[in-house]
């Protein structure tokens, strides 16, 4: 009976496909050349690529954001919370000065979630009066989609300061000064997004103050940084204590992490807030570890980062710590994570996942948990270059809390790290935001020669662990036959992008209704699969014939592609 049934299935399959109710393995190459505004938006001068993006051996895309020929380094990245497709990127600019350095800090906007950036421009410092320098840049968004690029602005010594933006990005025509009580030196920034939290929207700071008072700061805002408080302190110690980094939990709660230590051992410190940021508990260590050799920093730094899982899921409450230290023998990434707010810390997890103790330098690492309670952390390696002084940029990626990773290379091309003097070192750290489908990693990168530093980013599509099947860049769309096909209950779909696009695959019935939609996401160039179970809503689908389509939108030429194939569930 099961093969009768078959076989009528097969029969009404070809009766569809000569009416051209859906086309079957209807893929073709797109061969359509770039146009000349697509071309020039990519365009950069240096001795690699005449265009970006572009591929190499490595299965993502990168980017040139800051596209200036003068260095830039230091870099930071935030996603907007009220529309994820609009990002804003800055960076430490040295276009009007490297020797003496003159210290600016730049910006991009993109408006397609990190694919494309506009033309990058420095903030106005002159809205600072008798601070001419910025440096340091850290960017945070508010609920309502308003930018903010908090800085050290400089004169004798560093003062704290923000710039606001209230066009999503494109103009930061207002500066607030925060604090000039000292030497203000290293801050980051954060909001409370978390829905039910008595201090939602506020605007937290954390910074160091190495003269009069120091230690460990933090100021908050409560009306989008018109005002400011001033700073209350949080570490215990008033001496030791660098590279502060800020995130909020459920409930509003603060968390607070940073870098103490002595010339043989670090430190990571954690302490928190119940109450908004008024006042702080006692500093915890969380873990210590050999300092490692940072060569690729003059200061030889490598400061931890926070981030907090406030979404519904299994990780909800969950906090995260990455640093680096080289207690494996050499510069390594971990990450530890807390289940209880702080109250306790697993052992330190390895994150990347080359030969322990092989002499290689991974560093800088940052931070972000997304809407998902996806975990990921983008970092320095030398894994596979000839010296530790060459670097690659790497993402670790964990969709299970922070139990376990998978490491991914960024970069198309290894950068050096070279540095035209001691003012314009290389940097301190690097940055990521995910939100919203979307992750978007910045690094300094000297590919382009020279001392030529810029802030380079890679289109990154969620899922990331279906992102590429093999290092092969191909230029066709091809969506494969499921198999098994026929299938009970489940099979998996294969498919082909020759760009990076934006794609949508579902699942329809025999009548032409959609019952699945299994990807809505922007992917790179590749392989990719995707599983289907043939259950909806924990209802079990009857037998019978679905159609699988795919459906993409190359985003550099805007071409579209539209496949369908055939799937038989057997019940």
């Amino acid at each position: 009976m099961k093969k009768v049934y078959i076989q009528i299935l097969f029969a009404f399959m070809i009766i569809l496909t000569s009416l051209n109710i859906f086309a079957i393995d209807d893929y073709r190459r797109f061969t359509k050349p770039l146009d000349e505004e697509t071309k020039e938006r990519g365009k950069i001068s240096n001795s690699f690529s005449d265009y970006i993006p572009f591929y190499s051996n490595s299965v993502f895309v990168n980017y040139n954001i800051s596209r200036d020929s003068f260095p830039q380094n230091e870099t930071s990245v935030k996603i907007s919370r009220k529309n994820p497709n609009r990002v804003v990127a800055a960076w430490r600019d040295f276009r009007q000065g490297v020797n003496p350095a003159n210290r600016r800090v730049g910006y991009s906007y993109s408006t397609d979630g990190g694919i494309t950036w506009s033309v990058s421009k420095l903030l106005d410092s002159m809205l600072l009066p008798g601070f001419l320098k910025n440096s340091d840049p850290a960017v945070g968004v508010d609920t309502a989609g308003n930018f903010y690029i908090a800085v050290i602005c400089i004169s004798n010594t560093g003062a704290l300061a923000v710039y606001k933006s209230t066009d999503q990005g494109v103009t930061f025509p207002t500066a607030f000064l925060i604090a000039n009580d000292g030497s203000e030196d290293k801050e980051f920034i954060t909001t409370d997004f978390t829905d039910g939290s008595p201090y939602k929207n506020t605007l937290y700071i954390s910074w160091t103050r190495f003269s009069n008072n120091t230690g460990i700061k933090l100021t908050k805002s409560i009306n989008g940084g018109a005002n400011w408080t001033d700073a209350i302190p949080i570490s215990d110690s008033q001496s030791g204590g660098q590279g502060s980094d800020v995130a909020v939990g459920i409930d509003g709660e603060l968390y607070v992490t940073w870098l103490s230590g002595d010339f043989n051992n670090d430190f990571v410190m954690f302490d928190k807030s119940t109450n908004g940021g008024n006042t702080f508990g006692t500093d915890m260590i969380v873990t210590e570890g050999l300092t490692p050799s940072i060569p690729i920093s003059s200061s030889n730094v490598t400061f931890p980062s926070i981030s907090a899982d406030i979404t519904s899921g299994s990780g909800r409450g969950n906090i995260y710590i990455t640093f680096c230290d080289a207690r494996k023998g050499d510069p390594d990434i971990f990450l530890v994570r807390s289940t209880n707010r702080g109250a306790n810390w697993s052992t330190p997890l390895r994150i990347n996942d080359d030969e322990k103790g092989n002499g290689k330098l991974q560093c800088w690492p940052w931070i972000e948990t997304d809407d998902s309670g996806n975990v990921d952390i983008v970092y320095f390696d030398s894994r596979n270059t000839t010296s530790n002084t060459i670097v690659e940029a790497y993402l670790a990626h964990s969709t299970d809390q922070g139990l376990s990773f998978t490491n991914h290379k960024l970069s198309t091309v290894p950068t050096p790290t070279n540095q035209p003097n001691n003012d314009i070192r290389f940097g301190d750290y690097i940055g990521i935001d995910s939100y919203g489908g979307r992750i978007v990693p910045v690094w300094t990168d000297e590919r382009a020669g020279g001392f030529n530093q810029e802030c380079y980013t890679s289109i990154v599509s969620l899922p990331v662990s279906i992102s590429s099947l093999n290092n092969e860049q191909p230029s066709d769309y091809i969506l494969n036959q499921n198999y098994p096909n026929p299938f009970n209950p489940g099979t998996v779909i294969s498919y082909q992008l020759g760009s990076v696009s934006n794609v949508t695959i579902k699942v329809y019935n025999i009548l032409g209704i959609e019952v699945s939609t299994l990807v809505n996401t922007r992917q790179n160039q590749g392989m990719h699969e995707v599983n289907f179970n043939a259950t909806v809503n924990g209802i079990a689908l009857a037998g019978g014939t679905y159609f699988c389509r795919l459906m993409a939108e190359d985003l550099l030429t805007g071409e579209k592609f539209t496949s369908t194939r055939t799937m038989i569930l057997l019940k």
